[in-house]
């Protein structure tokens, strides 16, 4: 065992590809430079895991590994399939937990958290583990121990993605690509500084939706589909007509999305982004007043597209605009709403 050892992950922005990474879609999320780091170091005098948090005031002694329904649960899930993966004994450690990415606006905080514990348990521990481990192991650890019903992209990319490329993943067979972002512009990201109304039963509803959706009209996942035809219209409720018209729709954006990426079309990149939010307020029905706000300030002071980003029900947006107005577009946000945070 080592006497300390740090673990990093970092937190994303995903700029295209919202909700379609438990549908079999393509997503293009980018590695932000916030991140979360997890230090573990030896507490040989304890036969229990002590946590403490630089975002927490309270200090954790965990004695038995099980959930307690909070974000701690993160920690104490890595740990606990850390255990069964690796055959050791997790205990007699404290984790002290810093982070730089705000959490709970839609920017994957969560998978940051369980993956530099699970880097920090490799190192503590001596163990070797491969990147596909890695993001299984996490992807794991918040599905079927915290409970939250995500898709692998989060993940993903806080192990395999970076903060010059998007990564362009199909999350169906886990091909993926990295792409490089434009040169000249800036993807800017605003935090609308609201109560994040999103919980398991909002996230899963849609979720629910989807799948009877997809069942309804015979497919795998919705994202095999390019189109509604008028037989599957007369097989979905209205609220799973809406959000399969969100899903793949979307799906199609995201591919050409990536093509605009490749060939530095930045315009048509944007219009894409900005399509995408609509989308998600209209048929998705996962925004907020806070969040069209803000897309429509960033887009009528000239930027090239803007959408939110995450899961939606708060939190926040992003939006593409030229390197030398990103100080100018700053003002001009908060003159119009001036409890925006930008990350």
């Amino acid at each position: 065992m080592n006497a300390i050892s740090i673990g990093e992950g970092f937190g994303r922005v995903n700029l295209i590809g919202e909700h379609l990474d438990y549908n079999g879609g393509h997503v293009m999320p980018l590695q932000i430079k916030n991140s979360v780091i997890c230090e573990i170091s030896e507490n040989k005098n304890t036969d229990y895991i002590s946590i403490v948090s630089d975002k927490y005031k309270d200090s954790f002694i965990v004695k038995k590994l099980e959930k307690r329904h909070d974000w701690t649960d993160f920690i104490i899930g890595s740990c606990l399939f850390f255990e069964q993966k690796f055959k050791v004994k997790v205990t007699k450690i404290s984790i002290n937990v810093k982070s730089s990415l705000p959490l709970g606006i839609g920017l994957s905080s969560s998978a940051a958290i369980t993956v530099s514990t699970l880097k920090s348990l490799v190192k503590y521990f001596q163990r070797v583990i491969s990147n596909k481990e890695l993001i299984d192991l996490a992807y794991d650890i918040e599905n079927n121990f915290v409970g939250v019903g995500g898709g692998i992209m989060d993940q993903f990319v806080s192990v395999l993605g970076n903060q010059n490329e998007a990564l362009f993943l199909n999350t169906a067979n886990r091909n993926y690509e990295l792409i490089p972002i434009f040169k000249d512009y800036k993807f800017v990201i605003i935090d609308s500084n609201t109560q994040r109304i999103l919980s398991d039963s909002n996230f899963n509803q849609k979720k629910e939706l989807c799948y009877s959706a997809a069942k309804n009209m015979n497919v795998e996942n919705l994202c095999v589909k390019s189109k509604i035809g008028e037989h599957d219209i007369q097989s979905l409720s209205d609220d799973e007509l809406s959000v399969s018209k969100h899903v793949i729709e979307e799906n199609i954006r995201v591919v050409k999305a990536a093509q605009f990426l490749k060939s530095n079309g930045a315009e048509e990149f944007g219009k894409l982004m900005t399509e995408s939010h609509m989308s998600l307020s209209k048929y998705y029905k996962v925004s907020t007043l806070e969040l069209d706000k803000l897309v429509d300030l960033a887009n009528s002071f000239g930027a090239l597209g803007s959408k939110l980003t995450g899961a939606g029900f708060g939190g926040a947006i992003v939006t593409l605009v030229k390197k030398e107005l990103v100080e100018e577009l700053k003002k001009y946000i908060l003159d119009n709403y001036p409890n925006a945070k930008f990350i």
